[in-house]
């Protein structure tokens, strides 16, 4: 054992000495077990070449920027395979591009998640609706709003799970079950002794065709597996890039939401999302992003619309007072789930950046750039706005968080 230790030493030792200048001397082991497992593909990449190998060393999407000679002459998993040895700050995005060519797609994300378009031709009566709910994430207002458009306020119920609940959620059970009503059981992760009795429950029910059952739970490592196996499953969390974030928040809106209003309106409306993504997505950058995890989660997201519409409204023609905007949104809204002075401190700043009057000014030669290469649309159109965010990437440039461009070495690896 201990010579073999010693070998490996030796041998890593002699790689380090031959490593190209060009590479990290942290990837000797990894150039190592290459050379020593795939001798082909390792002769064939020829890494003694730095002038060959200098923008994929140096860029900062080194999988787009592989040696034009080597491009025909390794596939794409072995351009994976050289990404993980060479570069493995961008093996996530490697690994993203070679799975959207292998699958023949442009974008890796599926379509946008619409609980209305599922409840209504996905569902029946006899099959319970479980959310796999995550943090920044709530379905309670949106099962509310779908349900006061589909069946009335009247006809919805909630119960949050806990102690003390079990005999009215039964109770309710049957009363919806009965009479067509629709009934959502919130946090069964806190119950899942209970659930057993739910499942007997819902076995002897027979239900109205207009009834539907909605659970909301965690993932929990005791949920019973028969309950899930009877249910439709549904992962509801927080759409991954800014990219799909603003697709979920503008496709939620009608497009009278926007055009019923000014242009200046339909432009703060969007910043509003936009700020909502990206305080969201820059979680990915934890520590360097914010200190820690924040659940900021879709009820932020409707305050703020909310405020942001009471004061244009109060403002009518007149200096909209962003000023009160920032206040609400750094004390209360977004700022009210922070605890760290630094974090509060980004959020003031994206605040600032976002809800200015210099960036609502009508004049078409005015600049008005949210951020690097995002321009606000002179128009109230949502067909405009859908068209900005179809254009952005999905993965998301570091400059949208105000963010060095390396960060992503520390998120990817």
């Amino acid at each position: 054992l201990v010579a073999d230790v010693f070998r490996r030493q030796e041998s890593l030792a002699r790689v380090r000495e031959t490593l190209p200048t060009w590479l990290d001397q942290e990837r000797a082991s990894a150039v190592n077990l290459v050379k020593n497992k795939l001798q082909t593909l390792y002769r064939t990449l020829s890494l003694d070449k730095s002038d060959v190998w200098g923008i994929f060393a140096r860029s900062s999407q080194c999988e787009l920027e592989f040696p034009p000679s080597l491009v025909k002459r390794i596939s794409p998993f072995q351009q994976v395979l050289v990404v993980q040895a060479l570069r493995p700050d961008r093996l996530q995005s490697a690994m993203s591009l070679f799975a959207a060519k292998a699958l023949g797609l442009k974008h890796l994300s599926g379509g946008n998640f619409s609980l209305k378009r599922v409840v209504s031709l996905e569902t029946v009566a006899t099959e319970p609706i479980l959310l796999v709910v995550s943090a920044g994430s709530d379905p309670s207002q949106d099962l509310l709003e779908l349900a006061e458009s589909s069946v009335g306020k009247d006809h919805f119920h909630q119960v949050a799970m806990g102690q003390g609940q079990s005999e009215i959620a039964l109770q309710l059970l049957h009363d919806c079950a009965r009479n067509g009503d629709w009934l959502c059981l919130k946090n069964l992760h806190l119950v899942t002794s209970w659930l057993p009795t739910l499942e007997k429950e819902l076995n002897s029910l027979e239900p109205h065709e207009s009834f539907r059952l909605f659970l909301t739970t965690e993932v929990h490592p005791r949920f019973p597996a028969i309950l899930l196996q009877i249910s439709l499953k549904l992962t509801y969390e927080s759409p991954p890039g800014i990219r799909n974030n603003l697709l979920r928040t503008v496709e939620s809106w009608s497009p009278e939401f926007l055009s019923n209003g000014s242009v200046t309106r339909a432009q703060a409306m969007f910043a509003v999302a936009w700020l909502h993504a990206v305080v969201q997505e820059r979680r990915t950058f934890i520590p360097q992003g914010w200190t820690k995890f924040y659940e900021f989660s879709q009820s932020d997201l409707r305050a703020a619309t909310d405020i942001l519409e009471r004061l244009l409204v109060r403002a009518g023609n007149g200096k909209v007072p962003w000023e009160y905007m920032h206040g609400l949104m750094e004390n209360a809204i977004y700022g009210g789930r922070i605890d760290n002075t630094f974090d509060i401190n980004v959020l003031r700043s994206y605040l600032l950046q976002y809800f200015d009057q210099s960036l609502y000014n009508q004049d078409p030669t005015r600049n008005r750039s949210l951020v690097q290469d995002v321009n606000l649309p002179a128009g109230n159109q949502i067909k405009q706005y859908m068209e900005i965010i179809r254009t952005l990437p999905d993965l998301d440039k570091p400059s949208y968080f105000g963010l060095p461009s390396n960060i992503e070495r520390s998120a990817q690896r």
